[in-house]
């Protein structure tokens, strides 16, 4: 068995990509379609990586570069091929591309469930709360005693906070969903590469 990781090399290829991607990770969400990322594969062709084992797409990385950090989008690694590396060195070559390239943070958010795997790449854990109650920022705070707040914004009728944990917290994270039954969580991973 033949493991190749390299850029995606076209607009045709990405779209065989995507099609891969799909069915695993419900994609499209938000702005990050298939649109999107063929915009940034003309920008920045290197943070856009297939994993294929005997010439069949086993895996794939689809990122962009947002403000100060390149932003991990889609993490996809086909049912049969997982637990054999195939994702970790993806992610080691999205950390090359993107030092080659000038940055010096990764982000992404996590699905539920695949926050592990994060860890064992070196991505911090951090965990997003959002509420769709304007002015709720200081509940949201109230019910965290043990974690550093670095961010928090109140917009669009939304109160959001992000805590710094130094482990993924899941007691804490279902508190919030119990206490705010509108809200959403999220881990949110971010890691240093300089």
């Amino acid at each position: 068995m033949s493991l190749s990781i390299r850029a995606i090399s076209g607009l045709d290829e990405l779209k065989d990509v995507y099609a891969f991607a799909t069915p695993i990770l419900a994609l499209p969400s938000g702005i990050h379609t298939l649109e999107y990322y063929a915009e940034q594969l003309a920008k920045t062709p290197q943070l856009s990586v297939v994993a294929e084992q005997d010439g069949r797409i086993c895996g794939c990385i689809l990122a962009s570069v947002e403000g100060d950090h390149v932003l991990v989008g889609p993490v996809a690694v086909a049912a049969d091929s997982r637990g054999k590396g195939i994702g970790s060195a993806m992610m080691r070559e999205i950390e090359q591309q993107a030092k080659e390239i000038g940055q010096d943070t990764l982000v992404l958010g996590a699905l539920e469930g695949t926050e592990t795997f994060y860890l064992g790449c070196g991505f911090q854990p951090n965990l997003f709360i959002q509420a769709p109650e304007p002015d709720s920022g200081e509940r949201l705070r109230s019910l965290n005693q043990r974690y550093e707040v670095i961010w928090e914004s109140q917009q669009d009728g939304w109160s959001k906070l992000l805590l710094r944990t130094p482990v993924i917290d899941k007691d804490l994270q279902r508190e919030y969903q119990r206490r705010f039954p509108a809200c959403s969580t999220q881990y949110v991973f971010v890691k240093h590469i300089r």
